[in-house]
């Protein structure tokens, strides 16, 4: 009976430890299958590689840094000679570059005496010069020879005849400076013409209110004393008379000189209707003036200056 009992309580224990055993495995798999713990054995395998990481680049600087050391540990010797090298080699590339680079040396009194002009050599570069200024002072005058005569031409197809009805203002705005000219033989006009003819002309358009009734001056200045204050030539006379004097200057014409009365011209290629008048007026004026004081026996040209350039003074 005893036996018995002995081995139920066996038994009983048998169970109890099973069901302990059992437990314990169940409680231990719900933990390693947990994601806490999960979660910590990924962290480790994390610091696990990177220790070793740390641990293969250690001996790679360590490689890296021996030379360094090795370099810094040279011998003082070694760097005694070195610098006594760069030392012996400064004084040689000094006495190359001294070798390479003259001296600078006084020039001698020969050499002074070479570079000054002898007397002769100054005359001949005077002439020179005087020759070049000859040469250039002949070029322009040719210029100016040759764009008169532009002019002219230019003004040989668009004036200047006989009886021509042209208004002025509307001939000089179509013949360029220097290209207007007059029709008639002023000498030869007189001759033909009745005494009083170009007198008339003269008084026609009211001239004689301001120059006097024979162009001897009145309130204006006479123009009959060969007295030229703009230029003397055909070209002047007649812009002058129809355009005035203040748009005659505007136009590029510059005053040679004034009298003693200082008033403007005024503008009269209005009233005058015609060029052919106006060319009989500047006959009269010729007439009235003193002998050798019209071209051709003296020539005064206006003072013109293109536009553009600086003008004349």
């Amino acid at each position: 009976m005893g036996v018995l009992m002995d081995q139920g309580k066996r038994s009983s224990w048998m169970t109890m430890l099973g069901l302990l055993v059992a437990g314990l495995f169940i409680v231990g798999l719900a933990v390693v299958t947990s994601k806490p713990f999960q979660e910590r054995i990924a962290q480790a395998d994390v610091e696990q590689e990177m220790t070793s990481e740390v641990a293969q680049a250690e001996p790679s600087e360590s490689a890296e840094e021996a030379p360094a050391k090795v370099a810094d540990a040279k011998p003082a010797g070694a760097m005694e000679e070195e610098s006594s090298e760069a030392m012996d080699a400064a004084p040689a590339e000094a006495a190359e570059d001294a070798v390479s680079k003259p001296a600078d040396e006084p020039p001698s009194e020969v050499a002074a005496a070479d570079d000054t002009p002898t007397a002769e050599e100054e005359a001949a570069e005077t002439k020179s010069e005087a020759a070049a200024a000859e040469e250039e002072a002949a070029e322009m005058e040719g210029e100016a020879a040759g764009a008169a005569d532009e002019a002219a031409a230019a003004g040989e197809d668009l004036c200047c005849k006989e009886g021509d009805e042209t208004p002025p203002l509307e001939l000089v705005k179509q013949v360029p400076p220097g290209g207007l000219h007059n029709p008639y033989d002023w000498k030869k006009l007189v001759a033909d013409s009745p005494e009083d003819y170009l007198v008339k002309q003269f008084r026609l358009p009211g001239c004689n209110e301001c120059h006097g009734g024979g162009g001897g001056g009145g309130f204006c200045p006479a123009l009959s004393q060969g007295v030229w204050f703009w230029g003397n030539t055909d070209d002047v006379l007649f812009r002058l008379i129809s355009m005035g004097s203040k748009a005659l200057e505007e136009s590029g014409f510059t005053r040679i000189q004034w009298g003693t009365v200082k008033a403007p011209m005024p503008e009269m290629g209005h009233v005058i209707k015609t060029s052919d008048h106006l060319w009989k007026i500047v006959s009269f004026i010729r007439s009235i003036n003193p002998e050798g004081s019209n071209p051709p026996e003296k020539v005064i040209p206006g003072r013109y200056t293109p536009p553009g350039e600086t003008k004349a003074e």
